[in-house]
């Protein structure tokens, strides 16, 4: 892989160039980004071992079981590319290109975690050609009914072809690979911590957390439309409590059924999830970045809006029989801009006002029945 030199404010001083002519082999796709596994130039693709992974429906895939080093970059890895994928961007408006998206992550949310504990990351620098023979396999992948209907008709930025949407991206990502080997008994789990720390516009006789508020909220509202939903959901505060058997709750629900009938499984992730430094740095930064609230913060601030991106990345919890991994990514830049402003602040309001923080809400809801009050204070 050879390097060029970076000359633009955004970028570091030299950027990896990938090969023209790598083998490109499509693993999944969310909203935003498709991710491929790739061999070197001139190798023969190998077949990729089984994983439980069929679309990641998010804008970051799953991170790899690979433990890449603090001081080794993935994307000069002497051995090829194993143990990295390659993520490519999709042509939205709303979309912000990579080079930003990376300046963002280096200068805004690394330097708050320690190594070990974000899905490993390097900017690469896109060669031409790549970017229109991947969206080739895409245009392949849709002819044969490979690639999932919703995600059907929309291409990767930076194809030169006039057929193709434009919007230019030279730039992409190569992440840790933490997809799972279901052969050997490995699986992952993706949630969201969401808010660890109650809301400071929470008023003062609150019983539920604002992620447990919100999510009944929205409930009602699909009730209210006749339409089946799930009103029950892991409690963030279960999880940073303090108390095993609330840990063990919240576990239980992240691993969902079948698997949460294994008591030593819960109690390994338990364990392992407990004993993790995400939690904890995570706990902190959000009651730091915003001690104010979405009523009162300033939503031009970086503390505000780096505080609302790490209430909504995404926990990666990679389970062998042998090994758990955790990483944190989709940290999602922020903004207050096209509204977003406006809607935090109705939807906190609603939440106070509407008495689902305190649990006065009015209406006959399933929640309301004996024994299943949602109640997140202890």
């Amino acid at each position: 892989m050879s390097t060029v030199q970076a000359t633009g404010p955004h970028v570091e001083p030299r950027v990896p160039v990938l090969p023209d002519d790598l083998a490109l082999n499509y693993v999944a796709e969310g909203a935003a980004n498709v991710i491929w596994r790739i061999a070197p130039p001139q190798a023969k693709p190998s077949t990729p071992p089984p994983t439980s992974i069929e679309d990641y429906s998010g804008s970051t895939p799953p991170p790899s079981e690979i433990d890449i080093p603090a001081n080794r970059n993935p994307a000069v890895d002497a051995s090829g590319y194993s143990g990295v994928l390659l993520r490519l961007r999709k042509c939205l408006p709303s979309s912000e290109s990579n080079l930003l998206a990376y300046e963002y992550l280096s200068s805004v949310i690394m330097p708050l975690f320690p190594p070990g504990v974000m899905v490993g990351q390097t900017l690469v620098q896109v060669p031409p050609g790549l970017i229109s023979r991947a969206n080739d396999i895409l245009h392949h992948h849709e002819e044969a009914g490979i690639r999932p209907l919703h995600r059907q008709h929309l291409y990767l930025a930076g194809d030169p072809r006039p057929s193709e949407q434009q919007m230019e991206e030279a730039y992409a990502f190569l992440l840790e690979d933490m997809t799972p080997d279901v052969s050997r008994g490995e699986f992952l789990l993706e949630f969201k911590a969401k808010w660890l720390t109650q809301s400071p516009n929470a008023p003062a006789d609150w019983k539920r957390c604002r992620t447990c508020a919100l999510r009944l909220q929205k409930a009602a509202k699909a009730l209210a439309k006749g339409k089946p939903t799930e009103w029950r959901g892991l409690c963030p505060f279960d999880l940073v409590s303090g108390h095993a058997d609330r840990a063990k709750n919240g576990v239980g629900r992240i691993l969902g059924h079948p698997r949460n009938n294994d008591e030593e499984l819960v109690q390994r992730v338990t364990d392992a999830l407990v004993d993790s430094p995400q939690l904890s740095i995570l706990k902190q930064l959000q009651a730091s970045l915003d001690p104010t609230g979405i009523l009162e913060a300033d939503h031009k601030s970086k503390e505000f809006l780096t505080a609302m991106t790490l209430r909504d990345c995404t926990f990666f919890v990679k389970v062998s029989p042998t090994n758990i991994q955790a990483r944190l990514g989709d940290f999602d830049v922020k903004s207050g801009e096209s509204g977003k402003s406006a809607y935090w602040i109705q939807l906190e309001r609603g939440l106070i006002d509407g008495g689902w923080y305190s649990g006065t809400e009015e209406g006959d809801f399933p929640w309301k029945e004996t024994g299943l009050e949602v109640v997140c204070r202890d």
